[in-house]
């Protein structure tokens, strides 16, 4: 009897820590890893030398739509029902430029990067279901500074200021719930040169 109770009080300090462990990681360690992730891919747009080189591309200054034109010309989508596996998934947009197709993410990192390298602010859009235990993002999209207006635009879909238009996707109805909305920039500023802004609705 003793023993069967040692066992028991083993196997409920074991799931305690367990529960603890994983406590922390969908609290704190998670939401931090996914918002430096992005924050990282942000900082790397707006490195000077990317800029340059994103910027040594273009002939002559483009407008917000023509370098939305010229990221459909750029890059070509990857079907959903076609394999597209980690490895020839890229976040750095000389990379993504180099290997000339990809899906959301890609599209936007390169609309992102583009619009940076021409002095225009724009900024990352991620939808996550936060939801379970592993967040997963959903969709990527762009929105880009237009007289001091942030102003939708998602270069894979070819959707210019429509943000209300997932409220119709498979994730949309769970959008202020379990779904949200992130967007990320990057600013200069005292101790860093990154900023999180969270927007739970559309």
């Amino acid at each position: 009897m003793k023993r069967i109770y040692r066992i028991t009080i083993v196997i409920l300090v074991v799931l305690a820590i367990v529960t603890g462990v994983l406590a922390v990681y969908v609290i704190y360690v998670q939401p931090m890893m996914y918002r430096n992730y992005r924050l990282d891919i942000m900082r790397n747009c707006n490195d000077p030398s990317k800029k340059a080189t994103v910027r040594s591309w273009f002939i002559q200054d483009y407008n917000f739509t023509e370098i939305y034109d010229w990221v459909h010309e750029s890059l070509d989508f990857v079907p959903f029902n076609e394999s597209f596996p980690p490895e020839q998934r890229h976040t750095d947009p000389i990379e993504i430029e180099e290997f000339g197709k990809g899906r959301c993410g890609e599209f936007s990192i390169l609309y992102v990067a583009a619009c940076l390298a021409h002095g225009y602010e724009c900024r990352l859009v991620v939808a996550t279901d936060t939801g379970g235990l592993l967040w997963v993002d959903q969709h990527a999209w762009t929105e880009v500074k237009v007289n001091d207006c942030w102003v939708h635009v998602d270069p894979s879909e070819r959707r210019w200021d429509e943000p209300q238009m997932y409220k119709q996707w498979s994730w949309g109805k769970d959008i202020g719930s379990k779904v949200r909305i992130f967007a990320f920039e990057e600013r200069q500023s005292r101790r860093s040169y990154t900023k999180l802004c969270l927007m739970h609705t559309l």
